[in-house]
């Protein structure tokens, strides 16, 4: 176990309702908060789950272990999106990097206190568990090329590369995987916004190879997306009569 000591800051709840970033406040999402964190000198951003009705410190733990693979996920998938792209011989390529070096997953050694969630406001934490990733340079922007239930058709130059690596999550996990709105794949196990199956034929029925797809091969790849375990057919077993062999007095089955 690594043990490390991360200074929070203590009052950033206080700037959630006014949607200014000030004393390490950074933003939040649907489920999240966004919240500035320090090891030594290397600055992070610390998620947690909001406290929600319904929400647990199970909960909070289960989402940002998704999150977390969901990034390593994610760096796999650019580094043999990389690969075809030389393959092909494709150029100009933008740079294009998943914020995953240096990520990690966080527990306290020390417990924050067991209170009503009235009384948690104060506290800099909301759950014993956090995600920590390395924090963007101040300024920089989070353009959005596709949504959790909109497959992307981007026409600009960066954009229509991120159409073609969502594609290639598809082709290259050979229908297991998808990347939208990158943040999150369809298999049903990813957390919050994953749709599971029905996300991925979704993106099949709805993609539009652009000129990168084409370069790249994609659009001659047949995906089949496997079926969910049980909607397969299980054959059925001939079952065999129990037979006792001479001079044993234990029964074996064949």
């Amino acid at each position: 176990i690594d043990i490390k000591t991360i200074l929070i800051p203590k009052n950033w709840r206080k700037y959630v309702n006014t949607g200014k970033r000030e004393e390490g406040y950074l933003g939040y999402g649907y489920a999240k908060f966004a919240f500035m964190g320090r090891v030594v000198s290397d600055s992070f951003a610390v998620l947690q789950s909001k406290n929600l009705n319904g929400n647990t410190e199970y909960l909070n733990k289960y989402d940002l272990r998704c999150e977390l693979k969901l990034l390593a996920w994610g760096k796999f998938f650019l580094d043999s999106f990389i690969r075809r792209v030389q393959q092909y011989g494709a150029k100009n390529i933008p740079e294009m990097k998943w914020n995953a070096d240096g990520a990690f997953l966080g527990t306290l050694v020390d417990k924050l206190p067991d209170l009503p969630a009235e009384q948690r406001s104060n506290q800099s934490l909301i759950w014993n568990v956090f995600l920590a990733v390395p924090l963007l340079e101040p300024g920089a922007t989070e353009p959005k090329f596709s949504g959790n239930g909109d497959t992307g058709e981007n026409s600009d130059y960066l954009g229509i590369w991120i159409d073609a690596f969502a594609h290639h999550t598809v082709v290259d996990s050979m229908g297991e995987y998808v990347f939208v709105d990158i943040q999150g794949k369809f298999d049903g196990s990813s957390g919050f916004w994953d749709k599971g199956r029905s996300g991925i034929l979704q993106f099949l029925k709805e993609h539009k190879c652009n000129k990168i797809c084409r370069k790249l091969g994609l659009n001659t790849e047949v995906v089949v997306v496997p079926a969910p375990l049980n909607d397969i057919a299980v054959p059925q077993m001939e079952v065999l009569p129990t037979i006792k062999p001479r001079n044993l007095h234990r029964q074996w089955e064949l």
